[in-house]
């Protein structure tokens, strides 16, 4: 009975972890790197100075006439105040699909000349939508009760033997046999993170399986346009009066929300919310102080303070971690990279698994082809990212889109060459050669940073991207010594 049980799960786990594997490897490995989007997106300006004179909200006004510009386009901008992760004021706005900033220098308030950038928040679309709105949060959600699913079954499957197999690491082993060692000592030890990530993860967007569900505001939704409408663009356009003076109305917004306790200002057509900083604690309250965007009288104060927006609050804050210290985001992080290595390495296993059996028949070509473009494939249009951050030209318009278009561009050629050796018969060099090409980009992402960085100086190396580097080269030599293994 047990085992006809193992065997069923196995069987779940398996066919269930694979199809939905690939999509998770992704939303796990762009999860871990949005934990840390405030600080990508400081390593994608790199104009901007590494450290910054202390805060002065006097200067809060010199912003003002970028945030009419963007009012007068239709755009709904906001004021991010400095915090700990971000020295610095910026002026930022959601274009349907990122948060594109300006910076402003946090003492004296003068714009700082930055490139523009798609920035970390790239990665942050990506993690909950794959950049196709409400459809791509269906699938995401859909993906969330899968990885529940395969979670179950894998520990049914393996709670026989976990300790043993939890304690015995042998890379030297028959490929299968190493390949479910790195599975398991990936998987197990972040099993409560991938368990909390995934419920909480689904739990949010329960909307989107769920339309009945009543749904209060999320994280997004004070900051992110809610349609495109067909508009013309001069309908569009509405007229903007000269704004109040910001310094005296953030006095009287930390009077109600306590001091230091503003993170946003947003401007709305009609009213301008103080919003508390998402670092107060781990509920995302999104309680805010309004005033008048014409004289500056107050308008109201909102606080959702029922059991239902306390449990919504409490998951988004749990599952964003944007209150949490430096600590506790490389734990997610940490927790992150080894979830996406189970999925890597389950879809690895479950590939090797009916490679002979398959008898080289076209479905399993193309699941091997996928798992190409979706493993080396997306990681590569990761880092084709950042390259391309680096080597546009600074002038070039439209240029956060061309970001995005070199990360798509290169992760659907990696997926197409991945299916088309696999078709034929050259599987093995597909992996071997999107994997090197992987780890020289990789590698050499530490040079790039030094060469096309201003006043970079070898007895100093910031933080922001002396980790981005480190990151990138582990990950280099990793996929080197795979590449080498195979």
């Amino acid at each position: 009975m047990q085992d006809n049980l193992r065997t069923r799960m196995g069987w779940l786990h398996a066919w269930i972890g694979f199809a939905a594997g690939l999509l998770l490897f992704c939303v796990f490995a762009t999860g871990s790197l949005a934990v840390f989007d405030t600080e990508l997106t400081r390593w994608l300006q790199p104009e901007v100075p590494p450290q910054a004179a202390p805060f002065s909200a006097q200067v809060l006004d010199r912003t003002l006439p970028t945030v009419r510009d963007l009012l007068q386009q239709g755009e709904k901008p906001f004021i991010t105040l400095p915090s700990m992760r971000d020295p610095f004021m910026r002026v930022q706005h959601h274009d349907g699909y990122e948060f594109l900033n300006v910076p402003f220098n946090p003492q004296t308030g003068e714009q700082i000349a930055a490139r523009k950038t798609a920035g970390g928040t790239f990665f942050y679309d990506l993690h909950y939508t794959m950049r196709t709105g409400l459809y791509g949060e269906t699938i995401i959600a859909v993906a969330g009760l899968a990885l529940l699913v395969t979670l179950g079954s894998g520990i049914i499957i393996h709670l026989k033997g976990l300790i043993p197999d939890l304690l015995l690491l042998r890379p030297f082993a028959a490929r299968l046999r190493a390949w479910l060692d790195v599975h398991v000592v990936a998987g197990v030890p972040f099993l409560p993170f991938a368990i909390m990530m995934a419920y909480t993860g689904t739990f949010i967007r329960a909307r989107t399986i769920f339309p009945p569900v009543s749904y209060v505001g999320s994280f997004e939704t004070l900051f992110t346009p809610s349609s495109h409408s067909d508009v013309s663009a001069e309908e569009e356009k509405p007229s903007v009066s000269p704004l109040p003076s910001l310094p005296p109305l953030l006095s009287q917004a930390e009077q109600t929300l306590g001091d230091k306790q503003v993170g946003h200002i947003l401007f709305l057509t009609d009213s301008m919310l103080f919003t508390r900083t998402d670092m107060s604690g781990p509920l995302l309250t999104r309680e805010h102080v309004d005033f008048s965007p014409i004289d500056g009288h107050f308008l109201r104060h909102v606080l959702l303070p029922t059991p239902v927006t306390h449990t919504q609050q409490l998951m988004e804050g749990i599952h964003y971690a944007r209150w949490t210290g430096s600590g506790l985001r490389w734990m997610y992080f940490l927790s992150g990279v080894m979830g996406a290595v189970m999925f890597a390495s389950g879809s690895v296993i479950f590939l090797m698994k009916r490679r002979k059996q398959s008898g080289g028949r076209i479905m399993f070509r193309l699941a091997e082809g996928l798992a190409i473009g979706s493993i080396p494939g997306f990681l590569l249009a990761t880092l084709a990212f950042l390259w391309a951050n680096r080597l546009l030209p600074v002038s070039l318009a439209s240029r956060p889109l061309a970001e995005v278009h070199s990360f798509f561009v290169v992760w659907g050629v990696s997926a197409i060459a991945g299916v088309l050796l696999c078709f034929y018969g050259r599987s093995r060099q597909g992996w071997k050669i999107e994997l090197s090409v992987l780890g020289a980009l990789s590698v050499f992402i530490t040079p790039l940073d030094l060469l096309t960085r201003s006043g970079v100086s070898i007895l100093h190396a910031p933080t922001v991207f002396a980790a981005t580097d480190l990151c990138a080269l582990v990950l280099g030599l990793v996929s080197l010594q795979v590449a080498r293994r195979l």
